[in-house]
C-alpha cells in the first residue's frame, strides 16, 4: 500500500483504466498477431468503413485544404469564433428549435460540455442522476468535479423508458438538494442504441414542471446527443426540440452538441453548450458562468473545427454533399445492426432495446469474464458494468453474421 504523497488529498488514488481504449490496444494487437480478417474488432467507437479503415468526410478534407493559417492556428475568442454559437444552434435544432431563449457556447467537445454542466449547475458532494446504462465518462467527470452520480433505470419490464424510475429518483434526490442536474442521452443512446419517444418526452417534461413547483428547487435536464445524426432521419430525430418551450424559469434545458460523430472530426475536440430556457436571465447567466469556466479551464476551444463548421451551416451545398455522405454511413450501420439484431433473436441472445446508433448492448452480470472469453476467439466488445457494448459502428458488415450466436456461446 502507498503510504507517500506528492498529490493533494482530493487527489490522491486517482487512477483508472479505459475499458474502451484498453479493449482498442488488445484488438490492434490481435490484428498484428493474427491479421485483421482473424479479429472482430467491435471496441471503439469510430465508424470503419467496410475494409476497416477510419472513416472521414471527402468534402470536410477539402473544406480543410482551403482554411489560412490564421483559420486554423490563432486563437479563438472564448465563447467561440464568429458565427459559431450561430451555426451550432441551427445545425442542432434545425427546423426543431423551440421558442424559447436559446444560448451557445463553445466546448472542447462533447465532454468540456457535460464537465461545465456538472460544475455550474449540480452542488459541491451533491449528486447527479444518470441511467444506469450510461458512458463511463460521465462518473468520472463527476468525481473530478467533487460530485457523484446516481442511478435511475433506463428501461422498465416493457423495455420502454422507465418514467417511474426517473420520476422517483429525482423525488429522492431533490429531498436533500436543491439543485438537479438530470442526464438523458438520446437519440441513438450510448451504449444501448435506445431513443426516446415524443410521447416519452412530452411525460419526462411533465414529471419535472411537476417537480418544479417547487420554486427553491433548480432542476437542469442535460441532454447528451453527441449521436443524434444516426438515429434515424435527422429532421425526424431532431422534432423532440420543438417540446422545450413554456418550461418553468427554474428548468433549464442544456444541449452537449459534439463534431466528434457527426463530422468524424473526433480528434479536433469541439463541441458546445446550448441553453434552452424561458428566462433571459438564465441563459445570460449561462454564458457568464460557462466564459468563465472555459477561461479557467482550457482558455479557449481549438479555433480549426469552429471555423469548419460556421462555413459548413453557411453552404447550403457543401451542408447537402455532406449530410449525403453521413447518410452513407448511417445506413451502413442501420444495416450492420439489423444483422445482428435479427441474428440475436434466433439464437436467443437477450439485448437493450435498440433503435440506431453505434452501439448495441448485452445484459449480462459478468461482463468482464464473457469478454475475456470472447478475446480467446479473437472478439473485442466493451465490458460494462450491466453487460457488454457491441460497436456495431467498426465492424463490417461482412463479419457481422455469426457474431451474435459466439456472444451467446461465450454467455451460455
Amino acid at each position: 500500500m502507498q503510504d507517500f504523497f506528492m498529490t493533494a488529498g482530493s487527489a490522491q488514488g486517482k487512477s483508472f483504466v479505459d475499458p474502451v481504449f484498453s479493449v482498442l490496444a488488445a484488438a490492434k494487437s490481435a490484428i498484428k498477431q493474427y491479421g485483421q480478417d482473424q479479429v472482430i474488432n467491435a471496441s471503439i467507437g469510430t465508424i470503419y468503413d467496410e475494409e476497416e479503415k477510419f472513416v472521414t468526410l471527402s468534402s470536410l478534407d477539402r473544406l480543410l485544404q482551403g482554411l489560412s493559417a490564421a483559420d486554423i492556428m490563432d486563437y479563438a475568442p472564448i465563447s467561440g469564433v464568429a458565427g459559431f454559437a450561430e451555426a451550432v444552434v441551427s445545425y442542432t435544432f434545425g427546423a426543431s428549435k423551440p421558442e424559447s431563449y436559446v444560448a451557445a457556447i463553445a466546448t472542447p467537445g462533447g465532454t468540456g460540455a457535460i464537465r461545465n454542466v456538472f460544475f455550474n449547475y449540480a452542488e459541491m458532494g451533491s449528486r447527479i442522476l444518470v441511467p444506469d446504462w450510461f458512458w463511463g465518462t460521465y462518473s468520472l467527470i463527476a468525481n473530478e468535479c467533487g460530485r457523484q452520480v446516481d442511478y435511475y433505470k433506463l428501461f422498465n419490464e416493457d423495455n420502454t423508458f422507465n418514467l417511474a424510475s426517473l420520476e422517483a429518483k429525482a423525488r429522492e434526490l431533490l429531498q436533500s438538494q436543491a439543485h438537479l442536474v438530470v442526464v438523458i442521452n438520446t437519440p441513438a443512446h450510448n451504449p444501448t442504441g435506445y431513443s426516446l419517444t415524443e410521447q416519452e418526452w412530452t411525460a419526462v417534461l411533465s414529471v419535472f414542471r411537476e417537480l418544479a413547483k417547487d420554486a427553491g428547487k433548480r432542476i437542469v435536464v442535460l441532454i447528451d446527443v453527441a449521436y443524434m445524426d444516426y438515429a434515424g432521419d435527422p429532421a425526424e430525430a431532431r422534432k423532440f426540440f420543438r417540446l422545450f418551450q413554456g418550461l418553468p424559469e427554474n428548468i433549464l434545458i442544456t444541449v452537449a452538441f459534439s463534431m466528434s460523430k457527426s463530422f468524424f472530426a473526433y480528434g479536433l475536440r469541439c463541441g458546445a453548450l446550448i441553453a434552452v430556457s424561458s428566462s433571459r436571465d438564465v441563459t445570460d447567466e449561462f454564458m457568464a458562468v460557462n466564459a468563465y469556466s472555459t477561461r479557467a479551464n482550457w482558455s479557449n476551444v481549438t479555433r480549426l473545427p469552429q471555423e469548419l463548421l460556421v462555413r459548413i451551416v453557411n453552404d447550403q451545398a457543401l451542408s447537402q454533399e455532406i449530410d449525403a455522405l453521413r447518410g452513407h454511413y448511417r445506413e451502413l450501420l442501420a444495416q450492420r445492426a439489423q444483422i445482428f439484431v435479427g441474428e440475436a433473436q434466433e439464437a436467443g441472445l437477450a439485448i437493450c432495446p435498440y433503435h440506431a446508433g453505434f452501439f448495441i448492448s448485452v445484459p449480462t452480470g459478468n461482463a468482464k469474464q464473457v469478454c475475456e472469453r470472447l478475446q480467446q476467439e479473437r472478439i473485442f466488445v466493451v465490458p460494462l458494468k450491466k453487460g457488454l457494448r457491441i460497436a456495431v459502428c467498426s465492424v463490417p458488415t461482412k463479419k457481422m453474421p455469426g457474431l451474435a450466436a459466439s456472444i451467446k456461446k461465450a454467455l451460455d
